[in-house]
């Protein structure tokens, strides 16, 4: 909570961090009415007005006792004689800091002569130039703070908090509307506007004294909770944003439903400057959005971690792809029953130069979202075709690849394309795509899947059960095998629950004549149990680890 003397920080504040924001819309004023000064006044009922930007002479000294209360009445501009030879025309551009315990109004003034400001023209010029200060989103007379306002807030906040207790906090909170683009271009632009309006007039209601809302552009905002707060407390204000989405947004004729995404963190723990602890919440909002939308996510250091690599990784990331800088690793695939090697899985792997090597989830990410990852898997593809065509065994040689392929139905087209540049008989090349991924339109990819299988390539359906349509695919598609996700084989053996589901998995897969492979098999027990119930093929550190590029992979009896 704040103090009168916090009220007069907050206004010595908001004099030195906004006024550079106002100097382009001051000299713009200047220059279209030929006044001869031009100012930013802002006026709270505890404080005489304070001039937070000007260009020309400062006008405090000339106002007097201006008429404020009847310039702040109509959204119109107006025009007062403040003395002899000397007029003023205003027009209020809202608030600031609207959600400090002082409310601050906002009025954009010119001073001249009177011969100078005393036309229409001057008039239409103010109303022009204070509706360039409301934010387009949110155009209800109250200027939401923008970015780099929102930022200097920040700033204070934690100069506020350090003359607090050693142990004092306040919260971050960041969130964003899910789904904007597809709203944008569903239903407009008006609407997006009006359900982002409605967004903050909700937020606005649950914002306790002294807390801060701001935006940050793309409607994504920031909320501060106020000095003081804990992370219990901010996580109650966290959640009772996220329920506002439990009430659609009333339109003309209908209502429409929303979601938002939120990630928070705490000063200090979470970042004890402003850039550490704005990027340790987007790490934690960026978590939440790839979880679908409607989520939270807490700053943890893991994942902000993860998020900094990546911020640069896209670049590096295409350097490598058209520079060959990425390689293969082999993992091998035994037969349950012989205990012999019959295939390897190629697993895709970079060393990004002044970093090291790369957790694949973190870089084929990326590639996702930069558009990138049809090249990682044209590379991946002909690159394990090709060193397989020159194995002394022919094992198989499995190559996972993302399902964006098949809602374009190129990848027959890449296959076949691949299989005669390489000379790889078909049989010897397994397509995997991961069970948790969309396919896009069931039509479309079956007839696609359809297509490469005619090629005579064997199909997989990989981390099978830890997605949410595996038995619909099943009964849709032409798959040769489904690939047991590692999470089914951990509690092999220690859970009857668990070993109940193998069961029937494996006896599901024999009926329709599906192979099984179970990943990650680590114990004998595992082993023992995947070859008692039919699992044909596993794979694990129990049986080999993956090894390095090589034209040709350990192909030995285990």
């Amino acid at each position: 909570m704040f103090s009168t003397g916090d009220d007069q920080h907050a206004a010595s504040f908001l004099k030195g961090t906004s006024s550079a924001s106002y100097l382009p819309l001051l000299r713009l004023a200047r220059s279209l009415t030929g006044a001869s000064s031009a100012g930013i006044i802002a006026l709270s009922k505890q404080a005489l007005p304070l001039e937070i930007a000007y260009v020309g002479a400062p006008l405090t000294d000339t106002l007097g006792n201006f008429p404020f209360a009847e310039l702040s009445a109509t959204p119109s501009s107006q025009t007062f004689q403040v003395s002899q030879g000397l007029t003023v025309a205003g027009i209020s551009i809202g608030s600031a800091h609207r959600h400090m315990r002082t409310a601050t109004s906002l009025f954009l003034l010119i001073a001249g002569e009177t011969t100078e400001l005393s036309g229409q023209k001057t008039l239409d010029a103010l109303e022009d130039l204070a509706s360039l200060t409301r934010n387009p989103i949110y155009n209800t007379g109250s200027v939401l703070p923008n970015r780099m306002q929102s930022m200097e807030s920040v700033q204070w906040y934690i100069e506020q908090t350090a003359t607090l207790t050693r142990r004092a906090k306040f919260g971050l909170i960041r969130f964003n509307l899910d789904h904007l683009s597809f709203i944008n271009e569903r239903y407009g632009w008006d609407v997006a506007d009006i359900i982002l309006e409605e967004i903050i007039r909700r937020i606005e209601k649950l914002l306790p004294q002294g807390a801060f809302l701001g935006g940050m552009g793309g409607g994504n905002f920031i909320v501060l909770t106020p000095p003081g707060y804990t992370q219990v407390t901010t996580r109650s204000l966290m959640t009772s944003i996220l329920r506002i989405s439990e009430t659609p947004v009333a339109l003309a004729n209908s209502s429409l439903p929303f979601s938002l995404s939120v990630g928070w963190g705490m000063f200090p723990e979470d970042g004890n400057t402003v850039d550490d602890l704005l990027t340790s919440a987007k790490a934690a909002l960026m978590e939440a959005q790839r979880l679908g939308g409607g989520h939270e996510r807490r700053a943890d250091e893991e994942t902000t971690r993860m998020h900094i690599l990546s911020s640069s990784l896209e670049q590096d990331l295409a350097v490598a792809v058209e520079q060959n800088g990425l390689f293969l690793n082999w993992m091998p695939v035994v037969d349950t029953a012989s205990q012999q090697i019959v295939a390897h899985e190629a697993l895709l792997r970079w060393t990004r130069p002044g970093y090291g090597e790369v957790p694949p989830a973190l870089f084929i990410r990326c590639a996702e979202e930069a558009g990138l990852v049809e090249k990682l898997d044209s590379w991946s593809l002909r690159t394990a075709c090709m060193a397989a065509a020159k194995w002394d065994v022919p094992h198989r040689v499995c190559v996972n690849i993302s399902p964006v392929w098949l809602v374009s139905e190129r990848l027959s087209k890449l296959v076949k394309e691949i299989l005669q540049e390489s000379g790889l008989a078909p049989e010897r090349l397994q397509i995997e795509m991961s069970e948790p991924r969309f396919f896009g339109p069931e039509d479309i990819t079956f007839r696609e899947l359809s297509r490469v299988r005619a090629l005579g390539v064997r199909l997989a359906l990989d981390d099978f059960g830890s997605g949410f349509s595996s038995l619909e695919r099943l009964r849709f598609y032409p798959l040769d095998q489904i690939k047991l996700d590692r999470r089914f084989i951990n509690s092999l053996g220690e859970n009857n629950r668990a070993n109940e589901v193998m069961c029937a998995i494996l006896a599901l897969a024999r009926a329709l004549n599906i192979t099984t492979c179970a990943k990650g098999v680590e114990t004998e027990s595992q082993m023992a149990f995947l070859d008692a119930y039919g699992c044909e093929e596993v794979q694990g550190y129990l049986l080999g680890s993956p090894v390095g590029d090589q034209a040709k992979p350990a192909s030995q009896s285990t």
